[in-house]
């Protein structure tokens, strides 16, 4: 009979934080800075980000199926997500259309921004169901309340103590969508559902 294996001295006996898995758009660096902070939280979660430098909506979910395994592979509790933009452009929509199928096949989450991630930001500060027509205007609307902003910056500390006030304007603008009838990503705008990632950190934390 074969012996059981014993533990090494120093071996960890706590059970392994779930994986929280993130593809993002290889050109933006500011989702991935962003989310790495949530590791500093005392949660049950950790972020991973899935390799690789594509933007296209259907590579990048296949970048994170291949970082996280098979829905069957994983372990209870992980979760896989894919963070878009729409940008405002059909033809991004479509290509997000696309992938979806694959998402849903295996079992990845698509989280989407419109027009672009910083109205996650903008939703800290204030409430507003006008819509944007190109990036530049969200990035000029937030300027007014983060001076000198730049993407790919580190916010997060300053943002932190507005995090559950963002998540509500969110859910706010989904009901908004909702009641209007608005059906796809493209007509969702402004919109952001990156507060789907975020609670599963922040929801237990205090104000």
């Amino acid at each position: 009979m074969r012996k059981a294996k014993q533990k090494k001295r120093g071996q960890r006996t706590r059970n392994r934080k779930k994986i929280i898995c993130i593809g993002t758009e290889g050109r933006n660096k500011t989702e991935r800075t962003y989310f790495s902070h949530f590791n500093q939280m005392n949660t049950e979660y950790v972020v991973h980000f899935a390799k690789g430098n594509d933007t296209d909506p259907y590579k990048i979910a296949t970048a994170v199926s291949a970082s996280i395994g098979r829905p069957k592979d994983r372990e209870k509790g992980d979760r896989a997500f894919c963070v878009f933009d729409t940008d405002v452009d059909p033809k991004k929509q479509k290509n997000i259309q696309d992938a979806r199928s694959y998402c849903k096949e295996q079992k990845i989450e698509v989280i989407y921004s419109n027009p672009c991630f910083e109205i996650w930001y903008l939703l800290h500060y204030t409430y507003s169901t006008r819509a944007f027509n190109k990036n530049e205007e969200i990035l000029s609307a937030l300027a007014k309340y983060i001076q000198n902003y730049q993407k790919n910056q580190d916010y997060f500390e300053s943002l932190l103590p507005k995090m559950k006030t963002a998540i509500k304007n969110a859910k706010r603008l989904e009901q908004y969508h909702a009641e209007n009838h608005h059906l796809t990503e493209m007509t969702r705008n402004p919109s952001t559902q990156i507060y789907k990632i975020v609670e599963l950190f922040v929801s237990d934390q205090p104000n």
